[in-house]
């Protein structure tokens, strides 16, 4: 893999030239095709760092081509930038689908060009720096939504599902944590224990000694209930060296995260693959969102890894439809998670997560989107 050639598809020759000008005076090694098999061929053969990808091809279309640069394991982690003229919602949320990672729309500026060549490369480096982990956020517009709710009852679904998996859920709080709470089990130092440590003296045991496992099989890496701030403040350094440990040993890291981009939870959402960006059902949390997706983009972390999802806590008729809300956000949303009162208050009493209540109930059925989003599988 040459550490700077950026492959670049396009038929037009001359959208080629300019572009492939504007990227070769910033230090890049261009490789061109001008088709969607040439680009496949190409892409496999060459395995640049970046390829920039023209939706709009005669033999095969750019959506056709990530498809198909997705299955295959030599291109399935290259960042693809999509590069058309298309301006609709739906042809930007075709892209994601397809496995882009950022959007771009004709003509472009060469500064934000290389902007976001060079956001989407050092993104690409960050999640390299992870193992073979999947790392998956949850992240909540604000505080209240059931966030922390939702990864849990996505962890144990997604270790049904995957019973030889090795699955973690980490609640990556500085305090204010529930998961101990809705599971009645004892934190044994957690989150605030390797905290306190050192980060050069963190390690595989001392983080094992910090992780409980409840009996489904899944284990987890819980934040104390007490105020925020009482606890040693985490740091971006402390989130990098955590995740880097725990993507060693398990194959999926889902992280139950605060609403906010402070720099423990902006490192760990740079190491994410997917982000579960939760938001109520209304205009107040509908712009929240948008500030939270604004957020994403600007401190680097990326926008394109947010997946939406819905939790409504009033009637469906007073609640914005999924039209609105992807049109709005431009993003798609992968479900919506309806009101359960009576199942949400016997959950809290009872210290059973809502999916090992009722297994079949509208909500884990929701959850399982969330899964086949995230992990391809859904569980039986």
């Amino acid at each position: 893999m040459g550490p700077n050639n950026i492959l670049i598809v396009d038929d037009d020759v001359n959208a080629l030239r300019l572009v492939g000008m504007m990227l070769e005076r910033e230090g890049f090694k261009i490789l061109a095709a001008a088709s969607g098999q040439q680009a496949i061929d190409k892409a496999i053969a060459e395995q640049p760092v970046l390829i920039i990808l023209d939706v709009m091809m005669p033999d095969m279309d750019g959506y056709q081509v990530a498809t198909q640069l997705r299955k295959h394991p030599a291109t399935e982690t290259i960042p693809i930038l999509m590069f058309t003229a298309k301006t609709a919602v739906n042809d930007k949320v075709a892209g994601f689908q397809a496995g882009a990672d950022d959007y771009l729309t004709k003509p472009v500026h060469p500064t934000e060009l290389i902007t976001r060549v060079q956001a989407l490369l050092q993104r690409s480096r960050r999640a390299a720096e992870v193992g073979h982990g999947q790392v998956i956020g949850f992240l909540p517009t604000k505080g209240g939504l059931g966030t922390s709710s939702l990864a849990l009852n996505v962890a144990l679904e997604l270790k049904k599902a995957y019973p030889d998996k090795q699955t973690v859920l980490v609640e990556l709080h500085d305090g204010r944590g529930t998961l101990s709470l809705q599971l009645g089990m004892n934190v044994p130092g957690g989150i605030q224990a390797l905290a306190g440590r050192p980060v050069t003296q963190l390690n595989k045991d001392y983080l094992n000694d910090n992780l409980v496992r409840h009996t489904s099989g899944l284990h987890l890496l819980l934040s104390t209930h007490q105020p925020a701030g009482t606890g040693p403040k985490l740091t971006r350094e402390f989130s990098r060296t955590v995740l880097r440990l725990l993507s060693t040993d398990y194959d999926y890291i889902l992280l139950d995260l605060p609403a906010a981009l402070d720099e423990a939870t902006a490192e760990a959402l740079r190491m994410t693959g997917d982000i579960i960006l939760t938001l109520d059902a209304n205009r107040i949390g509908l712009l929240l969102a948008q500030a939270m997706l604004e957020g994403l983009d600007r401190d680097n972390i990326g926008a394109y890894k947010a997946k939406i999802v819905l939790i409504n806590r009033m009637p469906a008729a007073a609640s914005l439809n999924r039209q609105d809300i992807e049109n709005a956000l431009q993003h798609t949303m992968i479900c919506s998670i309806p009101p359960v009162p009576d199942l949400a208050y016997e959950s809290a009493q009872s210290g059973r997560p809502m999916v090992l209540i009722q297994p079949h109930s509208l909500v884990a059925q929701q959850i399982r989107l969330i899964i086949q989003t995230i992990a391809g599988k859904v569980a039986s």
